[in-house]
């Protein structure tokens, strides 16, 4: 991340460091989403993954939504995620599921290509849905996994989803939880395979804070 670099919003040539001092110092949520989106575009056309990790962290800190801008989080007080698991109806369910992974499928990166367009990129909707407890899958259920995404008939799918894929999720590090993806790096890692790293954590980020959102 290299803070004195040059670049443009629209003709206009500017630094990354002035536009993340705007973003830090932005009075509202819409102001700080508002300069949050060129510094995502920049860490995505230069596969920065320091500088996608540093937004993500000014959001935090901010008790913001990247994807819901003028939103706050829920207070703790609220009735919590167990609890609306418990009492999902499986068509509430299914409908939910469905909306998560169309606004999922339509994420683009600064090409204005598709985030998710690999069958390999359905490991992090998997592991991220065993983290949420979606539609109760566990570890190593493929099948209800692929039986949960089937039922919800999805207008359009980028990547095609198959048992053979998803179950290769076991030789790879996105078998682990995915806050212990970057522990798990491996040290001979190279430029590709960090590169089809750094989207994949990309989509499973922004998969996580669609789920906080969508209740999951």
């Amino acid at each position: 991340m290299e803070l004195d670099d040059v670049f443009y919003l629209g003709k206009r040539p500017t630094t990354l460091r002035l536009v993340l001092g705007l973003m830090e110092d932005a009075e509202t949520s819409l102001e700080t989403y508002r300069w949050a989106v060129p510094a995502l575009m920049r860490s995505f056309d230069t596969n920065d993954f320091q500088l996608y990790k540093y937004v993500a962290d000014v959001f935090n800190r901010k008790g913001l939504m990247p994807y819901a801008p003028g939103k706050e989080k829920e207070d703790d007080s609220t009735e919590t995620t167990t609890d609306k698991k418990m009492v999902m109806n499986p068509l509430v369910l299914q409908s939910k599921v469905k909306m998560v992974l169309e606004e999922l499928m339509n994420l683009k990166d600064a090409k204005g290509e598709k985030l998710f367009c690999q069958k390999n990129h359905w490991w992090a909707v998997f592991r991220l849905f065993v983290e949420h407890q979606v539609g109760n899958i566990r570890e190593n259920r493929y099948k209800e996994f692929i039986d949960l995404i089937n039922t919800i008939h999805l207008d359009h799918v980028n990547a095609e989803l198959d048992m053979t894929t998803l179950s290769n999720i076991t030789q790879d590090i996105y078998r682990f939880p995915f806050k212990k993806w970057e522990y798990n790096i491996p040290e001979d890692a190279s430029s590709r395979w960090m590169t089809a790293y750094h989207r994949m954590y990309i989509i499973a980020d922004m998969l996580d804070r669609i789920l906080i959102e969508k209740g999951f």
